[in-house]
């Protein structure tokens, strides 16, 4: 889940905890329900702030149903990629994908010190995988990199069957390889 929509669901988590503290605060107390009432009230008969409210509304409608969408459809893969034989059903979890993913940068010998996986659906059945590689500074980065992706795909597809649409690496880091000193 990206982080625009994690922001949206926490904005919208605290925009339904307010409703609803003042739905009970409404309850509770008769002064804050008139209060509410005759502001609804004010609101609706003057019509140029009857307008920003409504559209306001709508825009609120369409971020809330737009997050919602793109929450149902991110969480799908999370859970597994299922492959049918002629004896049952193989689920393969995401996690097992992105672990397969990270065994491969590192068997590349490629100069990738540590990685972080991420897969994410791609079109048709395939998947696209990301990784954040943290690599050595005696690395030649674009030849090694294109070598970490050559393994990965390879590896994913031979060890799960499942179709590897394209394989992102970035470099967020260069580390130096520390002199050995021997005693």
């Amino acid at each position: 889940m990206s982080t625009w929509v994690r922001f949206l669901l926490i904005f919208f988590s605290l925009l339904l905890a307010v409703v609803f503290l003042l739905t009970f605060i409404m309850i509770v107390s008769n002064v804050a329900l008139t209060t509410v009432l005759t502001m609804v009230l004010d609101i609706t008969q003057k019509q140029p702030l009857r307008t920003i409210v409504m559209v306001l509304s709508l825009v609120g409608l369409l971020l809330s149903v737009v997050t919602m969408v793109v929450t149902i459809l991110s969480g799908r893969l999370r859970k597994a990629r299922i492959l049918s034989n002629p004896i049952g059903s193989i689920d393969i979890g995401v996690d097992a994908i992105e672990s397969i993913a990270l065994n491969a940068a590192k068997a590349s010998q490629s100069g990738v010190k540590s990685a972080k996986a991420h897969v994410a659906p791609f079109k048709g059945n395939a998947i696209s995988v990301s990784l954040v590689v943290m690599a050595y500074s005696d690395v030649e980065i674009p030849a090694m990199m294109a070598r970490v992706q050559e393994r990965v795909k390879k590896d994913i597809e031979s060890y799960t069957g499942i179709e590897v649409g394209d394989v992102n690496v970035r470099v967020n880091r260069v580390e130096a390889i520390a002199a050995r000193v021997e005693r």
